[in-house]
């Protein structure tokens, strides 16, 4: 029933988990600013947590690449 996906080589993999990394990312930055600081005591750049989110994305791709 799923022979075919042995058959896929595995780059094909690398690149899905990529598209949805990125799929992560961007759903990320859909969300509205005021949940973002929800319960900060201010709107500083380093409490936004769609960087950090972003940040720790890109490192899994990163990882992705390489191994």
């Amino acid at each position: 029933m799923f022979e075919w996906i042995h058959a896929m080589p595995i780059w094909s993999a690398k690149v899905g988990a990529v598209i949805l990394f990125c799929g992560v990312i961007l759903f990320t930055w859909t969300l509205p600013r005021q949940f973002i600081y929800l319960g900060a005591p201010d709107g500083a750049l380093w409490r936004d947590l769609r960087l950090w989110a972003t940040l720790l994305v890109a490192f899994q791709i990163v990882i992705y690449f390489i191994f």
